[in-house]
């Protein structure tokens, strides 16, 4: 088994259930195909920041409260439309089983029934909105393969993510590690 580089980004982690799916590759992809499941890995992550932006509060100012209380019954009305679209669009896909997974700017891990081969290249779909229900596309190896009773926990580490990506991918990260926050302050309120 070989360990993951330590990266130079901070050490932050989602874990949570996503559909996510992997198949094994021959080969890893030439530098052109990555560029561009680069890029559109990017546009797709820039869409769900901007599907994440809610209505803000605005405090206690009357003159601004009528107009913020339009604009989150707006916020929610295009939320609304957005997620029915998507489970439209996503019940005329194949979408991958959730499993739970643990995602770093760096690497992923989940369990599953079967492992694959270790230092072999990965395609690895993952879904993480299903409201936007486009998969980022990323490549990996499996770094590490453990037998958990009759399943396999799986460590990839990922193949050349840019800077950019890896920045985009932290993001992401964190925006899911606040909410995940926020739902809890929020259920322990109630």
């Amino acid at each position: 088994m070989s360990i993951a580089p330590e990266s130079s980004h901070s050490s932050l982690v989602f874990t949570g259930h996503l559909p996510l799916a992997w198949r094994e590759l021959s080969a890893w992809p030439d530098a052109a195909e990555l560029q561009h499941l680069e890029q559109t890995n990017l546009h797709i992550l820039h869409i769900l920041f901007a599907l994440d932006i809610h209505a803000g509060d605005y405090g206690d100012d009357p003159s601004i409260t009528s107009s913020a209380s339009e604009l989150k019954r707006l916020d929610f009305k295009v939320s609304l439309l957005l997620e029915m679209v998507g489970c439209l669009f996503a019940g005329q896909q194949a979408i991958p089983p959730e499993r739970l997974i643990t995602l770093t700017v760096a690497d992923l891990s989940w369990r599953t029934e079967a492992a694959p081969t270790l230092d072999t290249p990965l395609r690895l779909e993952l879904y993480c909105n299903l409201s936007y229900p486009r998969p980022l596309i990323l490549h990996a190896h499996a770094s590490e393969i453990a037998s958990v009773e009759n399943d396999y926990q799986i460590k990839v580490t990922f193949y050349q993510p840019s800077e950019s990506l890896q920045e985009a991918l932290e993001r992401y990260i964190f925006l899911r590690h606040r909410r995940t926050i926020a739902n809890r302050r929020g259920n322990s309120q109630r």
